[in-house]
């Protein structure tokens, strides 16, 4: 009878939930309850979600800026990367880059003709 108890409540702990589950749960619906009362409150003033709309665009455009400058300043590291090389090491490096992308390059030709 004990070894058939043990054995359940060994069953039992597989299928609940573990803690960390429970924290996890809770703190979702915290998060939930929180996000509901800035919605309510943003509700009440149409001064503040306005202000609040405009801020995230405003972040949204400066994190796209911020993407496009890292974008440049790659780019422009490569080229300098690509001067900086010897001259043999120069043309070897472009070609097999050409090698790399010369079905690319190819498919593209194809579809401008």
């Amino acid at each position: 009878m004990v070894k058939n108890v043990e054995m359940l409540l060994k069953e039992t702990e597989k299928i609940m939930p573990s803690e960390d589950m429970m924290v996890e749960v809770l703190r979702d619906l915290m998060k939930d309850q929180i996000k509901e009362y800035i919605k309510e409150k943003m509700d009440e003033n149409p001064k503040i979600k306005e202000e609040m709309r405009e801020a995230m665009i405003t972040y949204i455009n400066a994190k796209v800026k911020e993407f496009e400058a890292a974008t440049l300043l790659t780019k422009a590291l490569g080229e300098l990367g690509v001067i900086s090389l010897p001259p043999d090491v120069k043309k070897e490096f472009i070609s097999n880059i050409y090698e790399m992308f010369q079905k690319e390059i190819n498919d593209i030709i194809e579809k401008t003709l």
